[in-house]
């Protein structure tokens, strides 16, 4: 947590340093939805031999993003928001039942703190119209998990178990591209596409542990992700 941490301040750092360094900068401030679709597997032991299980799943959130030029069309971003980071993968997980049963999820889904901070570049082109690409680290720290059993015969065991544990569950890098339109001189509103270029996610304790490889704890491995984000800009 503490190298992800760093990187974090570094590269926040580094945009408001040469923010500052510079006269006449634009900034502007904006609420943006991002929305993911993810392809994921993960890992398991059965009588000793590997399973890969896999599933879909649509993870979603809203951010407040704080963008500044650095140099002519070249801008920074810091931003926070809230994340709901989704797993629809079939596992067994140490589900909190007095039978110690072995149990299996149907999903399970973090709900999350997300920082991220980036960098990207804006053109613009006729009727109002821009260009924009960005690349961002955006780092997710769970305050709230959920666990939801597959369905059982006895009824008692199938609602869902809640933890709320503090813990970092992972870190992804974005590749974001897409349209702005300038509704009024101060406001615009965008639509980019998505793609999760570098994915990687933390262990959870949950998950039943195997003296295998240690990857039988692990919350997932991205195989495939795209995604969408809508947002809306003030300039100032």
């Amino acid at each position: 947590m503490k190298k992800q941490l760093l990187i974090m301040f570094l590269i926040s750092l580094t945009i408001l340093s040469y923010s500052q360094g510079k006269n006449e900068k634009k900034s502007a401030i904006g609420i943006s939805i991002p929305l993911i679709w993810n392809n994921s597997e993960a890992t398991y032991y059965q009588l000793g031999s590997s399973r890969y299980p896999s599933g879909k799943a649509i993870s979603y959130g809203i951010n407040i993003n704080h963008f500044r030029t650095i140099y002519k069309n070249i801008f920074g971003i810091i931003g926070i928001g809230y994340f709901k980071q989704v797993f629809a993968i079939p596992r067994p997980f140490e589900f909190d039942d007095p039978t110690n049963l072995p149990f299996y999820t149907k999903s399970y889904k973090y709900d999350n703190i997300q920082l991220l901070a980036g960098f990207g570049y804006s053109k613009n082109l006729k009727n109002n119209f821009s260009i924009k690409g960005s690349l961002t680290y955006n780092q997710f720290y769970s305050y709230k998990q959920k666990y939801t059993p597959e369905y059982l015969s006895n009824s008692s065991f199938q609602s869902s178990q809640v933890n709320h544990k503090s813990m970092s569950i992972g870190r992804m890098i974005n590749f974001n591209i897409g349209m702005e339109k300038n509704i009024t001189k101060k406001i615009s509103i965008g639509l980019d596409g998505l793609l999760p270029i570098s994915n990687h996610w933390n262990n959870d304790d949950i998950f039943v542990k195997y003296y295998y490889p240690e990857n039988s704890q692990q919350i997932g491995r991205n195989k495939f992700s795209i995604g969408t984000n809508i947002s809306c800009i003030y300039h100032f």
